[in-house]
């Protein structure tokens, strides 16, 4: 998908025997998710209803025109897109995470660290993955305004504060 196209969510399995299935939702409110509309895989539009609110990013939702346990397989890690113009503004310093992935990162002295590989959520923070400038290695460093001290996404780079304990002596 291009980037007029935000990845809500991924079906990552059925969820019964009547065409249900479990979605993983990256929304910050899982009852969001079909707030916007009719979702697309690129290639398909699908109607989705939400049947339960299982986690704070896990949904059992049915599908128009999906109805057996066998159609519903074929839907296994299907990524749902939206369009990003149907999505509701942000307010500052507030971004999505497609916004943010590929960022140059930049250190406070201006030195090149990095760019931005991909955000994670383990539950308690976004955690940013900054692939190493020359290098194959790649470090993780929670997404906080105390680290990440500036963002521009249209010129598309990030200004980052490294932690006290990782600092220049630290071999990353």
């Amino acid at each position: 998908m291009n980037s007029d196209f935000i990845c809500l969510g991924i079906i990552t399995s059925p969820h019964g025997i009547k065409g249900h299935v479990k979605i993983k939702t990256f929304t910050e409110n899982p009852q969001n998710f079909t707030s916007y509309g009719k979702l697309t895989d690129g290639i398909t539009t699908y109607e989705i209803n939400i049947i339960q609110v299982v986690s704070k990013n896990t949904i059992i939702a049915k599908i128009n025109n999906i109805t057996s346990r066998t159609n519903a397989e074929l839907l296994r890690n299907k990524k749902l897109f939206i369009e990003k113009t149907k999505l509701p503004n942000l307010i500052e310093n507030e971004f999505y995470h497609s916004d943010l992935v590929g960022l140059q990162v930049i250190l406070e002295d201006n030195n090149i660290f990095g760019t931005i590989k991909k955000i994670y959520n383990f539950g308690s923070c976004d955690i940013i993955e900054i692939l190493l400038y020359n290098s194959k290695k790649s470090t993780m460093l929670p997404f906080s305004k105390d680290i990440f001290t500036h963002i521009n996404t249209k010129e598309r780079y990030v200004i980052l504060k490294l932690p006290e304990i990782i600092g220049s002596n630290s071999g990353i």
